[in-house]
């Protein structure tokens, strides 16, 4: 992750000291970001947008522990993917399940073969990681929806790397073999895509 730029650590300072014009300086660039990997732990648009929320105000409440030399990113995105792991938590123990994901409200033209198929796997993809256990769900979103690297995400959820490498390798075994039941043929032996 990226060292926190001069910029960046006055904005922290004044934002702490309750500038909320320095907050929003902070959080904006970072907004979508927060917003995404919400989404994608949580399911819905409403549980995420409820936990970014949660994010920003947590944020707002404990910016002043902020320490120079942290990763600013690493510390935001790591209180949102918990507060999003944690509303999973809660939303599993009540047994919710969430509403169909933006690929089951799509209308796709008939035509359009390729469309319909992409719509069906972004559907799989979402409804077989979400039935991911959470820490794994966290990680794979991290990496594979994200882009973070394994170390970029050890730090942010304060696990060793090797079990984020761990979380990783059993996820992506778990959705490799759930999304060749579900097309077959579609993957290849060792979920390479066809």
């Amino acid at each position: 992750m990226r060292p926190v730029s001069d910029r960046e650590h006055r904005l922290v300072v004044r934002a702490a000291a309750g500038d909320r014009e320095a907050f929003d300086a902070l959080i904006g660039p970072r907004w979508e970001r927060i917003f995404r990997i919400a989404l994608r732990i949580v399911g819905t648009r409403e549980d995420a947008e409820d936990v970014a929320q949660r994010a920003c105000l947590r944020l707002w409440q404990t910016l002043d522990r902020f320490r120079a030399g942290e990763d600013l990113d690493g510390w935001i995105y790591r209180m949102v993917t918990n507060l999003a792991i944690d509303a999973l938590r809660r939303r599993r123990a009540r047994r919710e399940e969430p509403g169909p994901g933006p690929a089951a409200r799509r209308t796709v033209a008939p035509a359009a073969e390729r469309r319909v198929l992409a719509a069906e796997l972004e559907q799989a993809l979402a409804e077989v990681t979400d039935g991911l256990p959470e820490r794994q769900k966290a990680v794979f979103v991290l990496a594979r929806i994200e882009g973070f690297a394994p170390a970029e995400i050890a730090k942010m959820l304060g696990l060793a790397p090797s079990t984020v490498r761990n979380h990783l390798f059993q996820a992506r075994g778990h959705v490799a073999r759930e999304l060749a039941r579900r097309f077959p043929g579609l993957l290849g032996r060792r979920g390479e895509r066809r």
